[in-house]
């Protein structure tokens, strides 16, 4: 399967649960990085395209998936999730509801749950079992739907039906090392109309993340984020401003106060410098919080990690602290700042309980010599006693010792006295050359009891009796200090939901931060996004890759602003830009739904619901298809899907198959977007068919059409110079007989060109009259027969035509009376 991550057990990544049935869908995953859980609220979803499917699975690229439906959508998901022919198997009728995930008929991150009544009941039963943040804890079934049915739609059974199903699937994962109210700290409602449609294939042709092909299929899908929008775009300063960039990144809204809200927070940052780069000395110290909480739960945090935690806190609260500073600007209202800023004026904000409890309870600095979680003297009494007498001990072996070491020549700085639950009372000293030629592993004095991560542990006779002399003294302090550390972990996770949400905030301004950075470097504006209006005016615009590689000239567009020009076709015989351009309008606009600056001079974007186009191909033997059936697939794709709000860009389509039919399609695509009227998308077609405007209906009013033709003396130039490729798309000569002398040299040179490829293979021999048949045949001169058709019967012209239609109708009136 797909994905950018390596494995299941990479943090960074989401589990997905999808639930169809009927036409309709609903979704629910859970972000293993943030401990949250998305519900996305049910929609219409017609097979077999799966719009908003393949649009999840391309945004979250999850790591495991949890399937639901019947047997026509488990059949359909081979192709739409890239799965194997043996997962879309309705599951064999069994005692159990759902299939094993460790089944051999299917991958181990695929888990398949029969749509049944009893499955729904199942879900709809974990569900309204699950404790979430922020409801009482001993809440009766009725109150804890009362809470959840203010966040999750129980209208909706497909809905429950899919989060309870991931649910389960935490329940089973976790076991019983934790549960699943501990993993999910926050549950949240997504709404599929405030997305932005965007394929794969998009994000590929436009260069928002790299990803590197191998014709075979072999790496597939493999990340290796380089040249790219995201790499010109990630200017953060922590992983966790990483993860949100890539989040916003591949998450385009149509949420016209929330961009605004994006927009408003990159340009208050513009205008600040000064804050910014003070935010920027505080964000560079936070790391992944999530990750530090699930070893807190799981009881492995060590004293680094609780040293670590309290280093993120203190930066996020020092981060909060400075955004309060600038409260008093009135222009920071409605910005990420003002909400961090305003979560200090709060007396008893999480961050500021959460750290002061850490610095009260544990002693980080102590711990660091300890190589262990250390209790802060004072903190509890009976735990001081023991800790006064454990200490004592310690002392006594270190002196016990000294002379012996010191007689090896060892650093007694390097020496460390502790006690381990499974061997006692131990000397513990880093491995190295030193300790090496000292001779301590040989010596009678010194017992080896283990060795791990370059650190050797050692006993002496005296460790061993004190171990029967104390060990139950030292247990009991053991004991002491894990139940104080267990009422701490138990407080910090009341109080993480609501540090996650500052956390996720920080990481936040930390992606719009970046994109205020590159706004800046390179001279971007605000686009203004208007909803309802179908109008897209860009002037200046620019690539965002290729102004950084190469002299790159500004265009500007204009649809809907002084006229209906909502399809414009775009023909030029040459290398003139056309499919750059496209890209350039897709990429603003794609910028502007992600709350960022554009690289134009002006910029007033339509809230668009979905980006199709139908531009560069990635071939690949692994996919199944040649170059044209995945052209059919992205166009028909387009046509079906697309709306009156969406942005639709064609480039060259038809050219991987005859010219004629390609032509055809090309013509019949155009005529059935202009059969939508005002309805019909804004559409940017480009073609090397310079004699389209022949073949369309030019005097529409929502249709344009600018050709680019060759002048004749490049022309002439150019058909000196010896190319594999023949130029079967220049424009002819205005004269019919120049132009029917031109094709048949045309004609004549294709045939030579194959000969002389021919006797080049053979070895020098002349091919005989039989394969110069063949080869005249499977020629590609497919414009030749056309032109000269064109050439030697000409369309008459228009007062010809009328002419011609007045006799006609002179005698039908004649055989009237």
């Amino acid at each position: 399967m797909a994905s950018q991550e390596d494995s299941a057990v990479n943090p960074a990544g989401k589990i997905l649960s999808v639930c169809w049935n009927a036409g309709a869908l609903a979704a629910s995953y859970y972000d293993i990085d943030q401990l949250e859980l998305y519900a996305v609220q049910q929609a219409i979803e017609p097979r077999p395209q799966y719009v908003l499917l393949r649009d999840l699975v391309q945004r979250y690229r999850p790591l495991y998936y949890v399937i639901t439906g019947p047997a026509c959508f488990l059949e359909d998901c081979r192709e739409v999730l890239g799965l194997p022919a043996a997962v879309a198997n309705q599951p064999a009728p069994s005692d159990s509801v759902d299939q094993s995930v460790g089944n051999a008929s299917q991958p181990s991150n695929v888990k398949i749950v029969e749509y049944t009544a009893q499955s729904q009941a199942q879900a709809r039963g974990r569900l309204l079992a699950h404790k979430f943040a922020g409801m009482p804890p001993e809440s009766s079934e009725r109150e804890c739907r009362t809470f959840l049915e203010s966040i999750v739609p129980f209208e909706q059974e497909l809905l429950v039906t899919s989060v309870g199903n991931l649910l389960l699937l935490l329940l089973d994962t976790v076991g019983d090392t934790l549960s699943p109210a501990q993993l999910v700290t926050r549950i949240n409602l997504v709404t599929p109309s405030t997305q932005l449609v965007i394929d794969g294939l998009t994000y590929e042709a436009l260069q928002i993340f790299d990803a590197s092909r191998h014709p075979s299929g072999f790496k597939c899908g493999t990340d290796t984020r380089g040249l790219s929008v995201y790499s010109l775009f990630n200017k953060c300063s922590s992983k966790n401003g990483e993860e949100w960039l890539s989040r916003l990144m591949t998450q385009p809204i149509r949420d016209r106060a929330e961009l605004q809200h994006r927009h408003d927070t990159v340009q208050w940052l513009l205008a600040n410098v000064r804050y910014a780069n003070q935010f920027d000395q505080c964000l560079k110290h936070l790391t992944n919080v999530g990750l530090l909480y699930r070893k807190l739960l799981q009881g492995t945090a060590r004293n680094v990690d609780w040293k670590m935690l309290k280093k993120n806190l203190y930066y996020l609260y020092s981060l909060c602290k400075l955004c309060a500073l600038t409260l008093e600007d009135a222009q920071v209202a409605g910005t990420v700042v003002h909400e961090l800023g305003q979560y200090t004026r709060n007396p008893t904000n999480a961050l500021k309980h959460v750290l002061y409890t850490i610095d009260k309870c544990l002693d980080l600095e102590k711990g660091d010599e300890e190589n262990k979680v250390t209790i802060r003297a004072g903190l509890d009494p009976a735990v001081d006693r023991l800790r006064e007498q454990y200490d004592g001990l310690r002392e006594v072996v270190l002196e016990s010792s000294r002379l012996g070491l010191e007689t090896l020549q060892l650093d007694m700085a390097n020496i460390c006295v502790t006690y381990l639950p499974s061997f006692g009372f131990v000397i513990s000293t880093q491995v190295d050359e030193q300790l090496q030629r000292s001779g301590i592993f040989q010596h009678e004095s010194f017992d080896l009891v283990f060795q791990a991560d370059n650190t050797a542990y050692f006993q002496i006779s005296l460790c061993k009796e004190l171990n029967d002399e104390f060990g139950q003294m030292v247990a009991s302090m053991i004991e002491h200090e894990l139940a104080v550390q267990t009422r701490l972990t138990t407080f910090v996770g009341t109080k993480f939901p609501e540090v996650m949400g500052v956390f996720k905030l920080a990481g936040k301004l930390d992606a719009l931060l970046s994109f205020a950075t590159v706004a800046k470097m390179h001279r971007y504006v605000r686009p203004l996004v208007c909803d309802g209006a179908k109008v897209l005016q860009i002037q200046g615009g620019r690539h965002v890759v290729l102004e950084h590689r190469r002299t790159y000239r500004a265009n500007d567009t204009c649809v809907g602003e002084t006229n209906h020009h909502l399809v414009n076709v775009i023909a030029a015989d040459t290398s003139v830009g056309k499919t750059t351009y496209l890209k350039e309008v897709a990429i603003i606009c794609y910028l502007a739904h992600v709350g960022s600056f554009v690289p134009a001079a002006y910029a007033k974007i339509p809230l668009l619901d979905s980006i199709y186009t139908r531009l560069d191909h990635p071939e690949s033997i692994f996919s199944g298809r040649s170059s044209f059936m995945s052209e059919l697939y992205q166009m028909a794709s387009l046509l079906q899907n697309a709306t009156a709000s969406s942005l639709v860009l064609i480039d060259e389509f038809g050219k991987g198959t005859n010219y004629l039919e390609g032509k055809s399609l090309l013509i019949a695509s155009i005529e059935h977007l202009l059969k939508r009227g005002d309805s019909a998308p804004i559409t940017f077609v480009t073609t090397k068919f310079t004699g389209i405007e022949r073949f369309l209906p030019t005097v529409h009013r929502n249709l344009l059409v600018r050709v680019h033709r060759t002048p004749t003396d490049r022309q002439s130039r150019s058909s000196t110079r010896t190319s594999d490729t023949l130029d079967v798309t220049s424009d002819d000569p205005a004269d019919p007989t120049e132009r029917l002398k031109a094709t048949y040299q045309l004609a004549f040179r294709a045939v030579a060109f194959a000969v002389m490829k021919y006797h080049q293979a053979a070895g020098g021999q002349a091919p005989a009259t039989e394969s110069v048949r063949a080869l005249m045949e499977s020629t590609p001169i497919t414009r030749v027969p056309e032109q000269c058709l064109e050439i030697s019967h000409p369309p008459p012209s228009r007062a010809v035509q009328q002419q011609h239609n007045r006799h006609a109708n002179d005698d039908v009136s004649g055989d009237g009376t």
